[in-house]
């Protein structure tokens, strides 16, 4: 199924070069072979990086591999950008032959097409390197919440929230660093970490490096996380990065309920992975033998199984994942996908918060939303 999509992908990316690349070929007229030569060496260099970085991502230099990698999520969304832009010129002058509305002398004009060409790439441009400065200037996403509950002497809770940070080629450990002394000027009693804390694997050592920064992270009541569906390593309980966590006073919860300072529950999801066996316990099980007259935390990476939280009496869902799509258009998917991709969504005394995430999937841009630290403060009645 896998290499169906990926076929699929590569199929639609080519598709989406060759038409930039003969609408771009359109725009030099009759070129001489030094810029036939230029051209084809111009449009590999926007091309090619994308599709070697992912296909040959293990067998390139340690050296090379994240400057590729990043080189081609710039590259790749500069091309959809043109793409689509260049579809939009096309849409209009097939409008135009139809019903004409652009004045005779611009279309007509012998650099109209030139100064097109130079136009749409200064917006990708622009739009490109906002997405990549946005991606690196996170902000602070704050919620007040009231819970109908008793937490003991406790009447408010300061939650500090991080998913998707993505520790990897791209969000290094200066960013966790930067991360954790973002979170510490919040004064969050509790620090929780929804998931997909790396982007995969990690290569030997990284897992004492990620933790090392996690670790400058401080809380009252401690720092929790849940595994993403990025996060393989924590799969195997014996692994590395769950030593290195738990040595940095991090503790991961999977499918499992904790009663912090006889105040509230955090509950803990693991992520959804049908290939694994057991299955993630169902959240009822996990809910049974709680007090249901204290406020019930539910930690869990995507924002799924809504009505589950609600029929069990889930005060407040924290979750990821989504990254509210990354990069415009895909917000559009990722919307019509869950029933809130962003923000908060509350029915009766259920709360969910979806947030947009820290780091970046992919192409390192966020283009239509920002990178994001939650806090959510909750005030008991």
């Amino acid at each position: 199924m896998w290499g169906l999509i990926l076929t699929l992908f590569f199929l639609l990316y080519g598709i989406i070069c060759y038409y930039i690349g003969k609408r771009g070929w359109y725009l030099l007229g009759r070129p001489t072979p030094l810029k036939k030569v230029l051209y084809l060496l111009i449009l590999s260099l926007f091309v090619l990086p994308f599709p070697v970085s992912e296909v040959f991502e293990d067998l390139l230099p340690a050296s090379i591999a994240p400057w590729l990698t990043v080189w081609g999520g710039f590259s790749l969304v500069g091309l959809l950008y043109g793409f689509l832009l260049l579809l939009m010129i096309d849409l209009l002058r097939m409008i135009d032959q139809r019903l004409p509305f652009v004045p005779a002398r611009i279309k007509e004009h012998q650099k109209t097409p030139l100064a097109i060409g130079i136009g749409l790439i200064l917006i990708v441009m622009t739009a490109v390197g906002y997405g990549g400065w946005n991606a690196r200037h996170p902000v602070v996403t704050p919620y007040q919440l009231s819970v109908e509950k008793d937490a003991a002497s406790l009447e408010q809770l300061k939650i500090a929230m991080v998913s998707d940070i993505h520790y990897g080629p791209v969000i290094d450990v200066e960013r966790v660093k930067r991360l954790a002394e973002m979170v510490n000027q919040l004064q969050a009693d509790i620090v929780l970490l929804a998931g997909d804390i790396t982007d995969g694997s990690l290569p030997p050592g990284e897992a004492d490096r990620l933790a090392a920064g996690l670790e400058r992270i401080q809380a009252p009541y401690g720092v929790y996380a849940v595994p993403g569906n990025h996060d393989r390593d924590l799969r195997d309980d014996e692994s590395q990065l769950m030593t290195s966590l738990e040595d940095a006073g991090i503790q991961v919860l999977k499918d499992e309920a904790t009663l912090i300072h006889d105040r509230f529950y955090l509950i803990g999801r693991d992520d959804p992975d049908r290939n694994r066996q057991p299955a993630r316990a169902e959240l009822k099980d996990l809910t049974s033998d709680l007090e249901r007259s204290k406020p019930l935390i539910l930690l869990d990476h995507q924002p799924i199984d809504l009505k589950q939280a609600q029929a069990q009496g889930v005060d407040l869902q924290l979750s990821g994942h989504t990254h509210r799509g990354q990069i415009f258009p895909a917000n559009l998917i990722t919307d019509s996908i869950y029933e809130e991709d962003w923000g908060l969504l509350q029915e009766g005394d259920y709360h969910l918060i979806v947030s947009s995430g820290y780091g970046t999937w992919g192409p390192p841009l966020r283009i239509g939303n920002h990178p994001e630290v939650v806090l959510a403060t909750i005030t008991f009645n």
